[in-house]
């Protein structure tokens, strides 16, 4: 089976700080750009709306948190 996994990438202004936060692992596409869409106006996610990206996995079960979306609420900025 196909499955597209979102994930979103934080680079903070020093080059050795980023975080990579795992959004969830979604059945179709649509459901993947949805989370996206929902997720762009979070705390956090706000500041770098341009670093989601969606990737195609393939997986002979499916997820245990198919369609879960983590980080609902966003997550707080981290100042250096």
């Amino acid at each position: 089976m196909i499955y597209y996994k979102v994930i979103h990438f934080f680079i903070t202004k020093q080059k050795e700080h980023f975080h990579c936060f795992n959004i969830g692992i979604y059945e179709s596409y649509e459901k993947a750009e949805e989370a996206i869409k929902d997720l762009k106006t979070k705390q956090g996610f706000s500041l770098r709306p341009d670093k989601f990206y969606v990737l195609k996995i393939v997986r002979f079960k499916p997820p245990k948190f198919l369609n879960k979306t983590f980080w609902k609420e966003g997550f707080k900025s981290y100042k250096y």
